[in-house]
């Protein structure tokens, strides 16, 4: 009786307890699985890029073509020595940078030779016309005989026409050269064209010179300046530039221009007008080129510390154009690739507007075509941006509450 209870507790434990400890192993795991800590749910915030938007709004607005150039003179020219002599003074303001007024004299050439010259020349003349004289009255005594005698027409020899043309042609010949030698004591001195100033001197006193050789000086007229600047055929349909024809001119329109230079680390304006427009098209670049011209370029204003406009120095100008009724300027920032604008919908979607540009610098973009009055821009720079994406307009109040928003849900 003993050994079948010992048989049926073995049997128990080898069969009955390990299904035991499956179903415990089981119920645990179902406990904990069923009983664990739920983690506290957080919702997801989607944050939108945040962009400034200005609204487009169209104005008048003055077109203006810029361009560059370098300062010249509007009259230039090299001063060669008249006649042969030696330099026996100069003008104190006869140097590299002076001022001069027209008919200042600049250069004094040893003038002893040429009033000799002119001495001997009044004597010959003087001579010459004695001798015209008197050959007209021996002229005029012939005719009056040879009518006298009543032998009718009478040759040129015994009425001396030939004699009184010879002393004619003598007196004029004297005349002639006196004038010359006249002439050429007066270029003894080398006077001042115009108001200038002087470029370069190539010559000074004690120099020996040589008529129609000798270089003495460069100078230029201080009147005017001109700039030449060239145009692209696409400006030039918002200009209104100076034209003219063989027969007559169509525009006498001189547009305002304002020139722009560096001077001493500092930057001045002068104001002048384009003038006129060259001829031709460069055939190379395809642009066109026009004349500023700046009046009184070495004058002083009373309240300016402006420097003259010096030739050589190079600018850059605006040209005032045409106005337009309708133009958009907007920043410089919000025109993209491929002349692109991001605009905003009402729904706060990114919407991508193709415009016409007309002019763009480092600030603003004049845009003539493909916006539209309202027009929402973005100015905001984005790396990435696909058609439809959505934004938040930026301001002070969206910033702070979508601040407070996500502290809240965090």
């Amino acid at each position: 009786m003993s050994d079948k209870k010992e048989s049926l507790l073995l049997r128990l434990v080898k069969y009955v307890l390990p299904i035991f400890f499956i179903f415990a192993s089981f119920g645990i795991i179902l406990a904990a699985f069923v009983f664990k800590p739920v983690p506290e749910k957080k919702e997801t915030i989607q944050v939108l890029p945040v962009v400034e938007i200005i609204e487009a709004r169209s104005k008048p607005i003055i077109l203006e073509a810029r361009s560059q150039g370098i300062v010249e003179s509007r009259t230039e020219t090299l001063l060669v020595a008249e006649v042969t002599g030696r330099i026996q003074s100069i003008s104190n303001s006869f140097f590299a940078g002076g001022y001069f007024k027209k008919g200042d004299p600049l250069i004094e050439i040893d003038p002893v030779d040429y009033r000799a010259n002119l001495a001997s020349s009044k004597s010959r003349l003087a001579e010459a016309r004695l001798a015209y004289e008197q050959e007209k009255a021996l002229a005029d005594q012939a005719r009056e005989d040879w009518e006298s005698f009543g032998r009718g027409e009478g040759s040129d020899l015994p009425l001396r026409k030939p004699q009184l043309e010879r002393a004619k042609a003598v007196y004029e010949s004297a005349l002639a050269g006196m004038e010359i030698a006249e002439r050429d004591l007066e270029r003894t001195t080398v006077k001042a064209p115009y108001d200038g100033r002087i470029h370069e001197k190539f010559a000074d006193i004690g120099q020996m010179v040589s008529a129609r050789q000798s270089q003495l000086a460069r100078i230029y007229s201080t009147d005017t300046a001109e700039i030449r600047l060239p145009i692209s055929l696409k400006d030039i349909e918002y200009l209104e530039l100076p034209e003219s024809y063989s027969n007559r001119s169509t525009n006498d329109t001189k547009p305002r221009v304002i020139v722009r230079g560096s001077y001493g680390g500092e930057q001045y304006e002068w104001e002048g007008v384009i003038d006129r427009t060259e001829g031709a098209i460069d055939p190379r670049t395809r642009l066109s080129y026009v004349v500023a011209k700046i009046e009184e370029p070495y004058r002083k204003g009373e309240d300016s510390d402006r420097p003259p406009l010096k030739v050589g120095l190079f600018v850059e100008a605006s040209i005032q154009g045409k106005r337009i009724d309708n133009a958009f300027q907007i920043p410089r920032k919000a025109l993209q690739e491929n002349n692109t604008v991001y605009t905003v919908d009402w729904e706060s979607r990114i919407v991508f507007k193709d415009v016409e540009v007309y002019q763009t610098d480092t600030e603003w973009a004049i845009i003539t075509a493909g916006l539209e009055e309202g027009d929402r821009i973005c100015i905001t720079p984005l790396e990435y941006a696909v058609m439809g994406m959505r934004v938040e307009r930026e301001s002070k109040e969206s910033i702070e509450i979508l601040k407070t928003e996500i502290n809240q849900k965090l």
